[in-house]
């Protein structure tokens, strides 16, 4: 038979962990607010975003889910127009310190490769990010391929994108040949490149 004081701990203990559990739930709830910037996005035009299911992890092999999103000077870009040609699609954003450090390769790589048919599709988190931002770093930086603005996360959440700079290497026929998340090495773009614009 349970004592009064182990009833007492046992009551003790349960209480401790239905509040502990509160604690950690509500902690899951904003964690968002608390990685992520401010948003402060300015929409240049409306797109529809991912086409087709949503949530899905793309993994190489997959054909990539389709998708429609603007670019900065509010052209619809969608991925499925470009069948037949090599795509890079990077997800990335103004605040992600190892996307300024990956993206002198990619704007380097675009130019050397760009007279090949290679598209780069540079997909910013605009959700958690700001367009003014965007604008400057696309200038610092001198990105002359497209870049496209996902305001409300449709996509990098369709793609179930695991982190910032996640790059996908599409070949001609739409599918997903090399899945890279994290910050490249140049070997490691040259490589997948290769993959993607000998087909």
């Amino acid at each position: 038979m349970i004592d009064i004081n182990s009833r007492r701990r046992l009551n003790f203990l349960g209480l401790s962990a239905s509040v502990l559990a509160i604690i950690i739930g509500a902690l899951l709830l904003i964690r968002p607010s608390i990685q992520a910037p401010t948003v402060v996005a300015v929409p240049t035009k409306s797109s529809t975003g991912l086409i087709g299911p949503a949530g899905k992890t793309v993994r190489a092999g997959d054909m990539a889910p389709d998708f429609e999103l603007a670019t900065l000077d509010g052209q619809i870009i969608k991925l499925s127009d470009l069948k037949g040609q090599p795509v890079l699609v990077n997800f990335w954003a103004t605040w992600c310190g190892p996307c300024k450090e990956e993206m002198p390769l990619i704007v380097d790589a675009y130019a050397a490769h760009q007279a090949n048919g290679l598209r780069v599709l540079a997909i910013d988190t605009t959700a958690f990010d700001d367009v003014q931002d965007v604008k400057k770093f696309v200038a610092n930086y001198q990105m002359t391929f497209d870049v496209l603005l996902d305001m409300d996360d449709s996509v990098g959440t369709g793609w179930n994108t695991l982190g910032l700079p996640s790059s996908y290497f599409i070949d001609r026929t739409g599918k997903v040949v090399v899945v890279n998340i994290g910050q490249m090495t140049a070997s490691e773009l040259h490589a997948s490149l290769k993959l993607i614009l000998s087909n």
